[in-house]
């Protein structure tokens, strides 16, 4: 990336109110942690921060920026109006919101706004439900009257130097949270990674040297956890899971970390990086006074993911894993790629461009964000009572909230 990290994090650019970069933990990773200039005052737990963990501190505090930048514009801004809301006459080039489990067809009733996207696999302008790309963490402190039809997520979003590096960092992550929550709801047995049976160049790589240092050093503090690869037909992505269970204060949780890569190391360092850092979360967070019984945002998520009966879930799953191949390395993909696999799946890939939400300052500096909207795909659940949204599956699919927060 050509952009500045560093600079972007400076309060006085706009972007953050505050940033802070943490000294390595006991697994060796470097945490930059920042708060948003537009995020909801009084925040608190996970909605009250955004960042990344990482080995290496400069990589840490470049995914914490492109963290910050890619949340900062998933709210919306005066200047939609001029840059981003379509004309409300005409219906052509509306997205399938409904049959796709975006939102329920109740909204139909309501006159929210649409946004101009493009349709990458046939560069035509597309438009999707506002709904579907604004996202605030926490929640909203305007509620819309078509609001309970929809369930906002922060899937999809991304940000960087470029739009291209943007757009697949965006598809990505839709292809990484796909895979999961597929395999989730229908427990499918992974492939659990086994270091012993990479084959002897892959062992002594760089890379490799890097994800067992890591690996070593998780197990040297007691963690206990797993890698696996979700089975994949002809994705051009790799998407490696860790899970990790704990005990937290007097009870226990469990931890998703996840990670869509076409060099299978480095889907493994970043699901072991990103499931560590959900872990830190659990072990310095304080549970709600009162759980919720019901799932409706990630503190509840939370909440739940500290219960028997998700735990003993996840031990189930876990133990239908079975060890297989080392996966082969891929080519690394461009946007086209992973547009036209979609495609085959009947996967639309709409991209909607944010980079007009930023500060001046941030703009300036070279960043690009947007937000991938790939109808098709499942999508990631935030409100366990909106569930209904996703699309009818097979009988047997599990409806146990998913771990991924």
């Amino acid at each position: 990336m050509t952009v500045d990290p560093i600079l972007t994090l400076d309060p006085s650019l706009g972007l953050v109110s505050a940033a802070t970069v943490y000294l390595p933990n006991e697994v060796g990773l470097w945490r930059t942690v920042a708060s948003l200039a537009n995020g909801r005052p009084r925040g608190e737990g996970f909605a009250a921060a955004v960042g990344a963990f990482d080995v290496k501190k400069r990589a840490s505090i470049t995914r914490g920026a492109g963290e910050a930048v890619e949340r900062f514009a998933l709210m919306p801004a005066a200047a939609d109006v001029e840059h981003l809301v379509a004309p409300r006459d005409g219906t052509e080039g509306r997205i399938d919101f409904v049959s796709a489990g975006l939102g329920r067809a109740s909204a139909l009733a309501f006159e929210f706004p649409w946004y101009r996207a493009t349709n990458l696999l046939t560069g035509q302008e597309s438009y999707v439900p506002a709904p579907t790309v604004d996202y605030t963490a926490g929640g909203s402190t305007d509620v819309d009257p078509w609001s309970g039809f929809f369930d906002p997520s922060p899937n999809g979003a991304a940000s960087g130097p470029s739009e291209r590096f943007a757009q697949v960092s965006g598809i990505g992550e839709v292809i990484e949270r796909d895979a999961f929550l597929s395999a989730w709801r229908r427990r499918a047995p992974l492939n659990e990674f086994v270091a012993e049976d990479m084959p002897a160049d892959v062992r002594d790589a760089p890379e490799t040297r890097s994800l067992f240092l890591l690996v070593d050093a998780a197990r040297a503090a007691g963690v206990d956890f797993t890698l696996a690869f979700i089975p994949h037909d002809d994705s051009p992505l790799h998407v490696a899971v860790c899970i990790i269970t704990g005990h937290a204060g007097n009870g226990q949780f469990g931890a998703v970390g996840l990670k869509a890569a076409a060099d299978p190391i480095v889907a493994l360092r970043g699901a072991l990086q990103e499931g560590l850092q959900i872990r830190e979360l659990f072990l310095s967070r304080t549970p709600s006074a009162a759980a919720s019984p019901e799932v409706t945002d990630d503190e509840s998520r939370a909440d739940f993911w500290t219960t028997e009966q998700a735990l003993a879930e996840l031990s189930s799953w876990l133990r239908s894993f079975k060890p297989a191949r080392f996966p082969a390395f891929k080519a690394t993909p461009e946007v086209k790629d992973l547009v036209k696999y979609l495609a085959r799946r009947d996967i639309q890939s709409q991209w909607v461009s944010l980079t007009h939400r930023l500060p001046p300052a941030i703009r300036e500096l070279g960043w690009i964000a947007g937000k991938a909207i790939c109808p098709g795909a499942v999508p990631l659940t935030m409100d366990e009572t909106k569930a209904v949204l996703m699309p009818q599956g097979p009988a047997g699919l599990s409806l146990t909230p998913h771990p991924l927060i």
